[in-house]
């Protein structure tokens, strides 16, 4: 099997992997493709980042020296070469660092957290271009001088006047580019540590909102590329995600169970009452009097199977179970806070929408200008790419409400900022009579002055988010006493 490039041919060598710092070892046993795209993606992302085209050596040796085992790293080091002497240093200072090994110890054999590290490195080695061009230039001339000195007899003046500049040259190097060296490692574990730390959080919570075997949350969003370039926004994204599983959970909790047992048995409902058992689902509901049979022995208890079987008995009949439908605003200024609390109102929304959707199967639409169901997966998703920018518009929500039109359903609203309903909209909405099964949860700094919301307010149906410091908390009470009232 020949392979793209093999260690010490032509091709190698005109690669520029000649200058490594690594003997061949550093491959183990695997050919070099194998590590190609890596190595690539390394040089691609540090570009992205500082704008600088590191040469493919420095990314080969940043990336294997993050993902091979610390030993094999530290044993393929060269002692020395000639093709790179002063980048040959600088690898040498950054591996004997002590937290180098730390580093390695998370990296080793993770290609994701190796191309994190070593772009990382790269980035805060070269982190401009003037110091990058310096720093070849210092290596050129470090090359000449040394080539130079073979050819000059070891006691002339000029040798001597050569060895000067070559240990003037290191020294610049063990002051300078040796601390650049440890700087960019002590970066790297930092950079590695905040990723792992951040994505682990966001791969949990994305799972526990989007229900089990979801790795569709939105990879580009949790991406290596979008921490480097922003690490602050990647970790809004993650406290978005993350809070809204811990509201998610809390909602899961306060929700009543005496919700959950009426949808259970919403598929039978009516009204309060005696009906004939349709369903296995009713048989806590049996009447006492219908039980009262296997009271007489082996015979009467086979008459009650052969009832219950053939659904011949009579059960209470419950009352039907609430059916939520939830519309969640999610404009750019929801991606904003509670007042006085640092808890982005995103979360809380949706950590109660998906709730509901979990414990009371509500189905779950997003609204801006637009209004459309979504799965649990699809919230996650938002929950990721809200932007601090878009309107909003009621008139897809309310035409979506008469769309449906059952009358036994619960609509609840949330919003932090609504808008006037269109004439024609609001006659329609009017006239069907839904304003009645309509919930809207206020969320300051939203405005209930508006054509459509003076109908909710006949009935109450305006649930107020205080805007103070139990901004939060008012909240889960507003949230409650929507689909309990």
């Amino acid at each position: 099997m020949s392979y793209f490039l093999k260690p010490d041919t032509e091709a190698f060598i005109r690669s520029g992997l000649a200058k490594s710092a690594f003997r061949n070892s550093i491959y183990a046993d695997m050919p070099i493709d194998f590590y190609l795209p890596q190595i690539h993606s390394t040089r691609t992302l540090t570009k992205e980042l500082i704008n600088v085209l590191v040469k493919l050596y420095h990314a080969h040796d940043a990336y294997l020296a993050f993902y091979q085992p610390y030993n094999l790293v530290y044993s393929s080091l060269k002692k020395s070469n000639k093709a790179a002497p002063l980048w040959h240093k600088i690898m040498t200072f950054a591996i004997n660092d002590p937290k180098f090994l730390d580093i390695n110890q998370l990296t080793r054999q993770s290609s994701e957290l190796s191309i994190v590290a070593a772009a990382k490195f790269l980035s805060k080695f070269f982190v401009n271009r003037e110091y990058f061009k310096n720093f070849e230039d210092k290596q050129e001339l470090y090359q000449k001088l040394q080539k130079s000195l073979q050819d000059l007899d070891p006691n002339s003046p000029q040798a001597q006047e050569i060895r000067k500049q070559i240990e003037e040259l290191e020294e610049k190097v063990e002051e300078q580019d040796a601390r650049f060296a440890i700087d960019a490692v002590n970066e790297a574990l930092e950079a590695v540590q905040g990723y792992m730390e951040n994505s682990e959080a966001a791969e949990e919570a994305a799972t526990a909102l989007g229900g089990p075997g979801g790795s569709w949350y939105t990879k580009e969003a949790l991406s290596a590329w979008s921490f480097l370039k922003n690490p602050d926004e990647f970790r809004k994204r993650v406290k978005i995600l993350r809070l809204a599983r811990d509201y998610f959970s809390r909602f899961m909790a306060i929700t009543p169970t005496s919700l959950v047992h009426q949808q259970l048995v919403s598929f039978y409902g009516g009204t309060n009452g005696v009906t004939r058992m349709t369903s296995e689902k009713q048989l806590p509901d049996i009447l006492p009097s219908e039980l009262a049979v296997a009271q007489l022995g082996d015979v009467g208890r086979a008459l009650l199977a052969v009832k219950i079987a053939q659904k011949q008995l009579m059960t209470y009949q419950r009352a039907a179970a609430i059916k939520p439908v939830i519309f969640v605003d999610k404009s750019g200024s929801m991606a904003g806070n509670f007042p006085y609390n640092d808890v982005p109102k995103i979360s809380v929304a949706a950590g109660f929408a998906l709730a509901l959707h979990r414990k009371l199967n509500a189905d779950v639409y997003l609204f801006d200008t637009e209004c459309e169901p979504v799965s649990p997966a699809k919230v996650v998703e938002t929950l990721l790419k809200i932007a601090a920018d878009g309107g909003t518009d009621i008139d897809p929500v309310l035409e979506e409400i008469m769309r449906l039109g059952k009358k036994e359903y619960t609509y609840i609203i949330v919003s932090d900022g609504i808008t006037e309903a269109s004439e024609s909209v609001l006659r329609k909405f009017e006239a069907s009579g839904l304003a009645k099964r309509t919930k809207l949860i206020a969320v300051p700094p939203c405005s209930t002055r508006f054509n459509w919301t003076n109908l909710l307010m006949a009935y109450k149906n305006i649930k107020y988010v205080s805007d103070d410091i139990t901004s939060v908390a008012s909240f889960k009470k507003a949230a409650v006493s929507a689909i309990t009232s």
